[in-house]
């Protein structure tokens, strides 16, 4: 089991019991998230999951979200690995503009770990005009990394990394080359905002809702969603509209479901830069 040209799908370690069937098309994973990442891990493998799971402990956000200097935890690293992760990730802090002493210290201390993914939280700005000293300091560590990129400027292009707390520029971010990514099957999970910030995506009991619409590509609040009809094995033809009142485990099923469409489409695809330019242009 491992995680080449997976696209995962990345939910709270409090989704344990929905979790396995967002991720049950072939192809696809879990990425548990929180302090209690590692319990949801241990949890669904008991209950005889067996495709790839991730845990990130995710200390990077939120308003007292850990500063990347932060020494990173052997004992999370030792959590993992019994609870059943298919790789242990780092629980890294955040690496801020022009942070390159943080961002080393990172890959430096996991370098001390076989097999273990460095967490990479990153300022806009290293996937824009700091790119380069980014690719160069993962190339000198050599070993696998997942970036976490905070919302804000434009940036040159999909990375060729992994990602976790993704949207749909997961799929980009395959087809550039990286070996999997994890779309957030909630706002919050979608993205790392910068502090502070406002929520977007209109949060209320039951948690944020929103559909996945492949044209354009991207994920809409269900009460912006029109009456257009989807194909998808959830929604068999009937109108997206239908969703404003839907379960939100529903809404994530139709929107695993897309993600899987895609997917697929992408590993099909003999050009996968170009699909992904068709697909976003």
């Amino acid at each position: 089991m491992d995680l080449r040209e997976r696209l995962l799908i990345q939910v709270s370690a409090r989704d344990v019991y929905d979790a396995p069937a967002l991720a049950a098309h072939p192809g696809s994973g879990l990425v548990f998230t929180g302090q209690a990442a590692h319990d949801a891990v241990r949890m669904v493998r008991r209950r005889g999951y067996d495709g790839p799971v991730l845990a990130d402990r995710r200390r990077y956000a939120g308003s007292a979200r850990v500063a990347g200097s932060a020494g990173l935890s052997a004992e999370w690293i030792a959590d993992q690995v019994e609870a059943g992760v298919t790789a242990p990730l780092t629980d890294s802090g955040y690496i801020g503009r022009g942070e390159a002493g943080a961002l080393h210290a990172i890959l430096e201390q996991a370098a001390a770990w076989d097999g273990v993914i460095a967490v990479l939280p990153v300022h806009a700005s290293w996937a824009a005009e700091a790119r380069p000293a980014l690719e160069a300091a993962i190339t000198t560590f050599g070993g696998p990394v997942a970036l976490v990129i905070e919302d804000a400027a434009a940036r040159r292009g999909p990375l060729p990394y992994p990602l976790l707390s993704a949207g749909v520029e997961a799929l980009g971010a395959l087809a550039a080359g990286a070996d999997w990514a994890a779309v957030g099957v909630r706002e919050v999970l979608r993205h790392l905002y910068p502090e502070p910030h406002e929520v977007r995506g209109g949060w209320r009991r039951g948690g944020a809702r929103s559909a996945l619409v492949p044209e354009p590509l991207a994920f809409v609040p269900v009460e912006r969603l029109g009456r257009g009809a989807c194909p998808c094995s959830v929604c068999h033809g009937r109108p997206l509209s239908r969703l404003r009142d839907a379960p939100e485990l529903e809404v994530n099923l139709h929107n695993s479901t897309v993600l899987h469409r895609l997917h697929t489409r992408l590993l099909r695809s003999t050009h996968r830069e170009r699909w992904w330019q068709a697909l976003t242009g």
